[in-house]
């Protein structure tokens, strides 16, 4: 947060002319294509990796199972992340568009790195690349804690296999993590055999599996939220219009993604596998309320 910090200050006294540097870029213009220069399929293309970058703003609520005093900290919580969306990633974005054209950041180059090596400060580009690879690792572990949590509640819930109910004496989800190890170990593999594709097709599905993540907390909470025996302690204002509104645009987007070529095989996928999980927990839920009818034993 404090790198993002300096960041923001000294690209501020660069788009100010007080710093000299070697970029002479300003806001999209004419000149260089303007605010849409692919369209807005380039945009929509483009939220793919916004949607990617955000998600985990919902694990907020898988740790509230093992906050104290959720009910105190809870909404302090949400309120300070929007916050620190807006200042911390919408800032900088809007201070790198306005010092460096879009068609001269470099694709295998982070812009934070490009506007600090042409800031000239000795070291600052190599700070600002461990900052990242920083940020990515705790990023996978972010993911790493979510998902071997979510496998041992559906696992207690008979939603998976009982082996995933299995923990250390720590209480820390043994199969799970071993699960996720394999997967994130077959996307370094993955990316290591096919770079120029695979990275692609991997930031395909994980947007995918954030929207639809998204989409589902949206439509269980109008589902119900009117059922609820107590209200919940923190409640979005304008509920449910702001809630219908926010499921309205992701599944704008989502169908977006559908019609994309680019995003087409990974989409694809993300749809079969959705498919098959809601084929399989039909035939799952069929059998579980067979065995509770009248008159038969399990």
């Amino acid at each position: 947060m404090k790198s993002r910090l300096v960041f923001i200050v000294l690209g501020a006294g660069v788009w100010a002319g007080v710093i000299p540097s070697g970029i002479s870029g300003s806001f999209p213009s004419a000149s260089d294509g303007g605010w849409f220069p692919h369209g807005f399929a380039g945009t929509l293309s483009a939220l793919l990796i916004v949607m990617f970058s955000y998600g985990g703003a919902e694990l907020i609520g898988v740790a509230v199972t093992e906050m104290k005093d959720a009910e105190q900290v809870l909404p302090r919580v949400i309120r300070t992340t929007i916050w620190r969306v807006v200042g911390f990633y919408l800032l900088p974005m809007a201070i790198i568009c306005g010092i460096m054209p879009w068609n001269t950041v470099s694709e295998t180059n982070s812009p934070f790195v490009q506007v600090l090596e042409a800031i000239g400060l000795p070291g600052a580009a190599h700070v600002m690349n461990a900052v990242l690879l920083i940020a990515v690792l705790s990023a996978a572990n972010t993911g790493v804690y979510a998902t071997s949590r979510l496998l041992y509640t559906m696992a207690e819930q008979g939603e998976a296999s009982r082996r995933l109910q299995r923990t250390t004496r720590h209480g820390v989800p043994l199969y799970g993590m071993g699960m996720v190890a394999i997967c994130i170990a077959a996307g370094v593999i993955g990316a290591y055999l096919a770079p120029g594709r695979i990275i692609g097709e991997l930031m395909t599905i994980p947007g995918f599996t954030v929207l639809i993540v998204w989409m589902m907390i949206g439509a269980a909470q109008l589902k119900l939220r009117p059922h609820y025996k107590t209200k919940p302690f923190f409640r979005t204002k304008g509920f449910p219009y702001t809630t219908m509104a926010a499921v309205g645009a992701l599944g704008a987007i989502w169908l977006g993604f559908l019609l994309q070529r680019e995003h087409r095989i990974g989409s694809l996928l993300c749809v079969a596998v959705l498919v098959l999980l809601f084929i399989y927990s039909t035939v799952k839920e069929k059998q579980h309320q067979a065995t509770k009818a009248p008159g038969r034993t399990a």
